[in-house]
């Protein structure tokens, strides 16, 4: 059982953590990545650079945004889908749950866009990020038939559906009218057909 005082710590390490992030997506999609310091960052957020790191070993992690949990998630979805789904029904059935968890965090997502659109560093950072999520489901895939290591169709499913998840999220990002897991769901419709 967790104690009052803990529960409210672990509340305030979180709103503090939130409050860094945010911070630091509106500066970075303001200024810029490069131009903008973690002294900024901490400023913005009420605390001083030392409190930054706490939390953050370096600028750049700010941007990261719970993608460990979100790729613990998706293991975890792709470990749920029903046994009857082929590959493309599994990779479509997690990447539309997926759009459902970030749905909420548009507003945070466009300003992430904003700060990766200013840094070419940043945007390596987030092609691994989107090769590690490629690799979660490859993994996924590959364990639901039984097999040790992705092969050939679980790799090629993985890369095919990350890759149509990445422009549905950039066409939901241009089009707020949308919910993401529609757009997304549209356009594994149309991989599908294609």
């Amino acid at each position: 059982m967790t104690s009052p005082t803990r529960g409210l710590r672990e509340r305030h390490k979180e709103s503090t953590r939130r409050s860094l992030e945010d911070s630091a997506l509106r500066l970075f999609a303001e200024r810029g990545y490069d131009a903008t310091t973690i002294e900024a960052v901490a400023a913005e957020a009420g605390v001083s650079p030392r409190t930054f790191f706490r939390y953050f070993t370096a600028k750049d992690e700010v941007l990261d945004m719970g993608w460990q949990q979100r790729r613990t998630q998706l293991a975890e979805l792709v470990d749920a889908v029903p046994a009857g789904d082929d590959d493309h029904a599994a990779a479509a059935r997690v990447l539309v749950a997926m759009a459902e968890a970030f749905e909420p965090e548009r507003d945070r997502v466009l300003l992430r866009a904003r700060a990766l659109r200013s840094s070419a560093a940043l945007r390596g950072r987030n092609a691994d990020t989107t090769a590690a999520w490629e690799q979660t489901l490859a993994d996924g895939l590959a364990r639901r038939r039984g097999l040790a290591e992705p092969d050939a169709r679980a790799r090629a499913v993985s890369a095919a559906y990350t890759a149509v998840w990445r422009t549905a999220l950039a066409a939901w990002l241009r089009s707020p009218r949308r919910a993401l897991p529609e757009v997304v769901a549209e356009a594994f419709d149309h991989l599908r057909r294609a």
